[in-house]
């Protein structure tokens, strides 16, 4: 984040905690419960999953060459490969030949086999080998890879679009906010898994309003994300909306701290070490600080109206945490945890919202973040049925 743009933060932050007051919407929002469970609605949604770039990866994920990983994403098996010139790809994890996965899980290999009839495929996605090659004369081999889908890797992950062929700008995607995901650093950190992907009963927009609002932390998450400085302070947040994204956050400190940071030199704020922030990028991807690290985060849609995964976890700049400070291996693990607290209340909101006779879902004004997620993705995708009151 460039430093002016911080300093502005600090002090929308200070205003906030001083006043004791967050940034308001100008009305409550109603939210048609239809809203979540209707498949003309999950269709539009779903075509901005597989347009949209998907940071399906961590680029510390797969840093060797011929390091890979299979991701499920919005029901595609997706193959990620470093080849051995390092350059990351990413394909389809079917078999030109029947359709079989060829590669499983993760890990370092040169070569991936079929498991059916053992059609093999290198990390270029080419397919190099099969037996009983002599049967299959006349075939050019060269046409029958792996089908590569559009990928680029930029500030540390590896973005995706799942439609072959389809443009891909990650910079034009994240416009405004592309310098400031840059800054962050993810780059330079390291990959610590909390979830694989937590298959979760609940449409997918009822997860991502709990992304977008600290009100639920003290009382979901009183041992884990509820120790944080932020907990204190569940509503006292600053938001901001650039295009389809979202960012939200709110001062590390308290009310009682005003008064010596106000008397601080702005050159001597440090703005990084008092405020912390929260992006939603459109469609799924969070990204949040926490501690000295950031909270990585895929949320994507599933099959059902009522289905969604969330694949969890945290990156860290460094193997060693700071003096007092708990290991990156602790804080991947508090957020499993974390995300363990959260399934059973997302999952009972999905079976309210699909079930419920109350009409509408209400979204408060001091619950900005959520209101903007809503307008940004009903702008999208044609949707007219929001309310204010």
């Amino acid at each position: 984040m460039q430093p002016n743009a911080a300093i502005a933060l600090m002090r929308r932050a200070l205003s906030i905690v001083e006043s004791q007051t967050p940034e308001m919407a100008d009305a409550h929002m109603q939210v048609p419960l239809d809203y979540y469970g209707n498949p003309e609605l999950a269709a539009k949604e779903k075509e901005l999953f597989e347009t949209s770039p998907l940071a399906l990866v961590a680029a510390s994920e797969i840093t060797n060459p011929h390091d890979y990983l299979v991701r499920n994403a919005v029901g595609r098996s997706v193959l990620i490969t470093r080849d051995e010139d390092g350059v990351a790809h990413a394909f389809l994890n079917y078999c030109r030949h029947r359709g079989a996965e060829p590669a499983q899980g993760c890990g370092n290999a040169r070569r991936f086999s079929c498991p059916y009839h053992a059609w093999t495929y290198d990390s270029k996605g080419r397919l190099v080998g099969m037996p009983l090659r002599e049967r299959y004369k006349g075939l050019d081999l060269s046409q029958l890879g792996l089908v590569e889908l559009p990928s680029q890797e930029r500030h540390g992950f590896i973005w995706v679009v799942l439609r072959p062929g389809h443009p891909i700008d990650v910079a034009a995607h994240l416009g405004e906010l592309d310098a400031e995901i840059g800054s962050l650093g993810c780059d330079r950190m390291t990959y610590y898994p909390s979830l694989a992907e937590a298959p979760l009963s609940t449409n997918w927009k009822s997860v991502a309003e709990g992304l977008l609002e600290g009100l639920h932390l003290p009382h979901v998450h009183p041992d884990t994300f509820g120790l944080n400085p932020q907990a204190s302070h569940v509503d006292l947040a600053f938001y901001d909306r650039f295009g389809p994204h979202i960012r939200w956050g709110m001062g590390l400190f308290g009310k009682d701290d005003v008064g010596r940071l106000r008397a601080t030199p702005e050159t001597e704020w440090k703005p990084m070490e008092n405020i912390g922030c929260i992006w939603l990028i459109s469609p799924g991807l969070l990204l949040s600080h926490e501690l000295y690290g950031i909270i990585y985060a895929d949320l994507t849609p599933g099959k059902a109206l009522h289905e969604s995964f969330l694949r969890y976890g945290w990156l860290s700049p460094v193997t060693e945490a700071p003096e007092g400070m708990p290991s990156p291996e602790h804080m991947a693990a508090r957020a499993a945890r974390g995300v363990s607290q959260d399934a059973p209340v997302w999952e009972g909101c999905g079976r309210g919202l699909a079930r419920g006779a109350h009409g509408y879902a209400l979204i408060g004004r001091n619950e900005k973040g959520v209101q903007l997620f809503h307008e940004q993705l009903s702008e999208r995708i044609g949707y007219t049925g929001l309310r204010y009151c």
